[in-house]
């Protein structure tokens, strides 16, 4: 994976689940989902936590790289605090996921925000 500054690379998109809560994704320009939320009862929740995102992005400290059940790696960013704000699903190795983390430094309020919602 090549890092990228090239913010229209990625999108976050706000979506509505079966039992009317809210979630975001983030997303390559091949609608690939790089990033997972946790639901939310209100997307202004949403939007307040993809600001969150972004800002912690920066932090590598606000990283977590894991070793699953099944041997994929995966990528929980946290808030200063702690908690989870979002999961980056699988990847094959240990190296694809700091990758990852590199990629996503390039993320800022300039990352377009698509809601699926309406």
């Amino acid at each position: 994976m090549t890092h990228s500054n090239n913010n229209k690379k990625y999108f976050f998109e706000i979506n509505k689940n079966e039992d009317d809560f809210f979630y975001f994704q983030l997303k390559d320009e091949k609608s690939k989902i790089l990033l997972k939320s946790l639901i939310y009862t209100h997307k202004t929740d949403c939007q307040k936590w993809i600001k969150s995102v972004i800002r912690n992005s920066k932090n590598e400290e606000r990283f977590e790289v894991v070793q699953g059940p099944n041997e994929a790696w995966s990528i929980w960013l946290n808030t200063k605090n702690g908690l989870v704000l979002a999961i980056c699903p699988s990847f094959r190795t240990e190296k694809e996921a700091k990758n990852f983390i590199e990629d996503l430094k390039s993320l800022s309020l300039k990352t377009p925000v698509i809601d699926k919602t309406k």
